[in-house]
């Protein structure tokens, strides 16, 4: 689980920067890492301490428990992870409207049978 709970912070941390428009340079100055250091937890390879992601959420505008959530459903779970955030950071730079149509999409590709 450690490996696979590394993999899915990497994804969402990485997910988290990119909606963001940060890259690991900026995001590493932001919250005195090295760029090595951000690199590895986006690449799974070393899992960050609360204070560090707390910090990252906030830098980044998303709530940290979901950074650190399991995702549920099938596939690849890092990918789903990194998925899952992207979802999320599109839907809140959306109009209400549009949002209201993007959740009817989703929900009528949920129903189909694929």
């Amino acid at each position: 689980m450690n490996e696979q709970l590394k993999s899915i912070v990497g994804a969402r941390v990485k997910a988290a920067r990119k909606a963001s428009n940060l890259t690991q340079a900026q995001l590493a100055e932001a919250v005195e890492r090295t760029v090595e250091a951000i690199s590895n937890i986006e690449r799974g390879k070393s899992l960050p301490p609360l204070d560090l992601l707390a910090r990252i959420a906030r830098l980044t505008d998303c709530a940290l428990t979901s950074l650190v959530e399991a995702p549920v459903g099938d596939g690849k779970v890092s990918e789903r992870a990194g998925l899952e955030l992207q979802l999320v950071a599109v839907g809140r730079s959306l109009p209400i409207e549009q949002l209201r149509i993007a959740v009817r999409q989703i929900g009528a590709l949920q129903s189909r049978d694929v």
